[in-house]
C-alpha cells in the first residue's frame, strides 16, 4: 500500500466533516458538562458557527437555526474536548525502546507521528503537548497538524528535552535532546528553541544545577513560554522549586518514589508557587496492566491505526518478553504506596492537579492513555470525577497558557467538543467511550 496514512486521515476528516461545516451545527439532547465545574444540564443544546461556540444550555433556551447540522446527543454526555499535557508523538506504546529506536527513526514522519495523532483523536484528547521528540520531526509535525496536511489535535511542543546527557536509546542522528553546560547556556538554549517556535520548555534530568534550573525557567518565563520538569525524587523538586517554578508549570511524574509524604516546605512551595502536579500515572501502571491482561494488545483501537508489520512488531513486545521483569513494572510495583500516599496529601492539601498522561510510552499506548489516567487519578488521590474532568479541561487549558480559547463549553471558545456514550459522572471510565469528536467546530470521528 503506497498511500501514506496522514493523506487517509485528511480524506477522514473531509468526510467526516459536516456539510454546512462553515455554518452552524447544532449538538442536542445530551448531558452537557461544560468544563467549569458548574452542574451538568441535562436535555443540553450546544450551538456551533463554524470554528466557535456560539451557545450552550437547556434546549429550551436555545433556538437552533434553520439549516443547522443536528447531532442527537441523546443519553451522552457532551464535553469540551480533552487536552493531554504530556504525550510523544514519536513512541506509540512499544516495549522496547532500543529495539523501537533502532528499526523505526525512518517512518516517523509517514506512518508513527500521524497514528498517534488519530488516535488520540479517537481517544476524544483534542488538546496535547508533546513533551520530547526529535527537533526536526517535531518542528515538521507541527507545521503539518497547522496546515491540514495531518489531522491530530492542537499540537503544542517542546522540542527536544534539555538535559546534562543525551538520551540512550536513540541514534545519533535523532535530536531528541539539547545538552546544557551552564547557566548562560541554558539560557541561550531557551532562546533559540524561542525563536524556532517551540510553545513551551521541558527539562528532564535532575543532574541540572539549580542555577541551570533558574535560568531556563527565568529565560522561559521571558520568552511567554511555559515549563514541564521531569522530576522523580523529593530532593529535585525542592531544587526545582526553589529555582523558581512559575505557575502553571508542572512537574511531571510527581509523586514517585517509595517515601509516604513529602516534607511540609515542598507542599507548601507547591501551593504558593501555583504549580500543577501531573502524575503520568498510568505511565507506570500501563505495564503491569498489560502483564496481567495481555488481550489488552489486541485492541482494534490500537492496530487501527498502524501498519500492519509495525502493530505486529508491538504486540510481540509484549506477548515475547517478561515484562515483570522490566524496570518500569518493577517501579510501578515498589512506589505504588509512597506515591499514591503522596498524590493524596497533595490533593487533600489543595494543589492544583493536571491530567497528564505520558501517551505513547511502554503499556501506555494514545488510545488508552487519557481515560485511564483521569480513572487513576480519581482513585489515588481521592479527587471527585468532576474534578477530574476540570483537571483535563479547563485546568490543562491554563496549563496550556489558552484558557481564553480552550479547555470549556461557553460563547466564543473554540468548538472542540466530545461526545461520550455515558455518564463519566457515575462511571468515570465511560471516559473510553467517546462516540463523536469535534475539533474546531469539525466533525472528525
Amino acid at each position: 500500500m503506497t498511500r501514506t496514512l496522514s493523506a487517509l486521515f485528511v480524506l477522514a476528516a473531509a468526510i467526516a466533516a459536516p456539510a454546512n461545516a462553515d455554518g452552524w451545527t447544532a449538538i442536542t439532547g445530551g448531558r452537557i458538562i461544560d468544563g467549569t465545574g458548574a452542574a451538568p444540564v441535562v436535555d443540553g443544546t450546544v450551538l456551533i458557527q463554524g470554528d466557535t461556540i456560539r451557545a450552550v444550555g437547556p434546549a429550551s433556551e436555545i433556538e437552533v437555526p434553520d439549516g443547522a447540522a443536528v447531532i442527537d446527543a441523546n443519553g451522552m454526555t457532551v464535553m469540551p474536548g480533552l487536552i493531554d499535557v504530556h504525550v510523544h508523538y514519536d513512541i506509540v506504546g512499544h516495549a522496547d525502546y532500543d529495539h523501537w529506536f533502532a528499526t523505526y527513526e525512518g517512518r516517523m514522519r509517514e506512518d508513527i507521528m500521524p497514528a498517534a495523532g488519530r488516535a488520540m483523536l479517537n481517544a476524544g484528547v483534542t488538546s496535547v503537548r508533546d513533551l520530547g521528540s526529535d527537533v526536526e520531526n517535531i518542528f515538521w509535525l507541527k507545521e503539518q497538524i497547522a496546515s491540514g496536511e495531518i489531522l491530530a489535535p492542537r499540537t503544542f511542543i517542546a522540542g527536544p528535552f534539555l538535559r546534562k546527557t543525551v538520551t540512550a536509546y536513540v541514534s545519533e542522528t535523532y535530536n531528541d535532546t539539547w545538552t546544557i553546560d551552564r547557566p548562560d547556556d541554558a539560557r541561550a538554549k531557551v532562546r533559540q528553541l524561542a525563536d524556532m517556535g517551540a510553545d513551551l520548555i521541558k527539562t528532564q534530568d535532575e543532574a541540572l544545577s539549580g542555577e541551570e534550573l533558574a535560568a531556563i525557567f527565568d529565560e522561559a518565563e521571558a520568552q511567554g513560554l511555559r515549563t514541564a520538569s521531569h522530576i522523580y525524587s523529593a530532593e529535585g523538586v525542592r531544587t526545582a522549586l526553589q529555582a523558581g517554578m512559575r505557575e502553571y508549570a508542572t512537574i511531571e511524574h510527581i509523586g514517585d518514589g517509595t517515601q509516604t509524604a513529602y516534607d511540609d516546605d515542598i507542599v507548601q512551595m507547591i501551593l504558593d508557587q501555583k504549580i500543577a502536579m501531573a502524575p503520568t500515572i498510568i505511565a507506570l501502571e500501563g505495564v503491569k496492566e498489560i502483564v496481567g491482561n495481555p488481550e489488552l494488545t489486541d485492541d482494534p483501537r490500537w492496530s487501527g491505526v498502524l501498519p500492519e508489520d509495525i502493530y505486529a512488531d508491538i504486540r510481540r513486545s509484549y506477548r515475547e518478553a517478561d515484562l515483570a521483569s522490566h524496570p518500569i513494572f518493577q517501579r510501578a510495583e515498589e512506589d505504588r504506596a509512597g506515591r499514591n500516599a503522596k498524590l493524596r496529601q497533595l490533593a487533600e492539601a489543595g494543589a492544583i492537579f493536571a491530567v497528564s498522561s505520558d501517551s505513547g510510552t511502554r503499556g501506555n499506548p494514545h488510545h488508552d492513555a487519557m481515560w485511564r489516567e483521569m480513572v487513576l487519578t480519581h482513585q489515588v488521590t481521592g479527587l471527585t470525577p468532576m474534578e477530574v474532568i476540570v483537571a483535563a479541561t479547563q485546568t490543562n487549558a491554563h496549563v496550556l497558557g489558552r484558557a481564553d480559547t480552550l479547555g470549556t463549553l461557553e460563547p466564543g471558545k473554540l468548538a472542540d467538543v466530545i461526545i461520550v456514550d455515558g455518564d463519566p459522572l457515575a462511571h468515570l471510565s465511560d471516559m473510553r467511550r467517546v462516540v463523536h469528536v469535534f475539533l474546531g467546530g469539525q466533525q472528525v470521528k
